[in-house]
């Protein structure tokens, strides 16, 4: 008989020589019961319970990720999108029952004896956080600076250069394109300050805010958002508001989700056998 404290796996597996562990999400056993899993493409998910978190597993190739044919593999798209897109469903599917503290793609453990102990080390931490991830998901909100409308640098113009107003439309000309790039400096300066505001307007309807990365990016701000489910609307009309009422503004908002809350996940250490992210 099982003791409360020993894994339990709902349908055989294990990791082999051929195959691994591949961990898709850990998730609340309470929510998700392994007859609702979902077969996609025909092949079985598993869910692998240690104490009071769940992991959602599956059988991978381990060739598919270590050895010679890893690296094409990681490389190729037509090989890597259907993959990933299963990836991403099965988070989707998973998130409309039960909170998930979701798992880069291609991360694999040698064998359920590895990702049970893996579980139990960090049992506590996944738990809180899929407590406080309940009956909410990530949103992420974009602010990008409008700086191609000529009314808009002329309106730049006039903040950053006070002696613009007094100028002939042929100087103005030559003067834009002298300086064009810092009017454009200026204005993504403004634009992430007009943003910075807008944001603490939307914070109300959050749990929390994560900044993200814009290396990379034209965007003056990038942010993501766990947000109640019962929030998540109202965060869309209050988006669209801010827009409509913003107008000639130099910002744009864009808002995108629900995603699974990667940017509010707790780190873990002890990596498994291989991640592909």
């Amino acid at each position: 008989m099982r003791t409360p404290d020993q894994p339990e796996t709902d349908g055989a597996i294990s990791g082999s020589i051929e195959q691994a562990i591949s961990l898709i999400a850990f998730v609340d056993p309470d929510r998700i019961s392994a007859e609702r899993l979902p077969a996609p493409e025909g092949r079985a998910l598993r869910l692998h319970r240690a104490g009071a978190v769940a992991a959602i597993v599956d059988l991978v190739p381990i060739a598919d990720f270590c050895g010679v044919d890893a690296e094409r593999h990681l490389t190729d798209v037509s090989w890597l999108a259907p993959r990933v897109r299963r990836h991403a469903e099965i988070l989707a599917w998973a998130m409309q029952f039960s909170p998930v503290f979701p798992v880069p793609f291609g991360t694999l453990y040698t064998s359920i004896e590895s990702l049970g102990a893996f579980m139990a080390a960090h049992e506590a931490t996944i738990a809180r956080f899929l407590l406080n991830a309940s009956d909410k998901e990530e949103w992420e909100l974009r602010a990008a600076a409008r700086l191609d409308d000529p009314a808009i640098l002329d309106q730049l113009a006039r903040k950053a250069w006070p002696e613009w107003a007094s100028l002939t439309s042929g100087i103005r000309y030559m003067r834009l394109c002298r300086d064009k790039e810092s009017l454009r400096d200026f204005g993504r300066a403004e634009a992430a300050a007009v943003a910075d505001r807008l944001v603490q307007e939307l914070e109300p309807l959050t749990a929390g805010r994560r900044n993200r990365n814009l290396e990379g990016t034209d965007l003056v701000a990038r942010h993501a958002f766990l947000v109640p489910k019962e929030n998540a609307a109202a965060l869309s009309r209050r988006v669209a508001e801010l827009n409509n009422r913003l107008g000639a503004e130099t910002v744009e908002l864009t808002l995108s989700g629900p995603w699974p809350p990667f940017s509010f996940r707790p780190p873990l250490d002890r990596p498994p056998l291989h991640s592909a992210n």
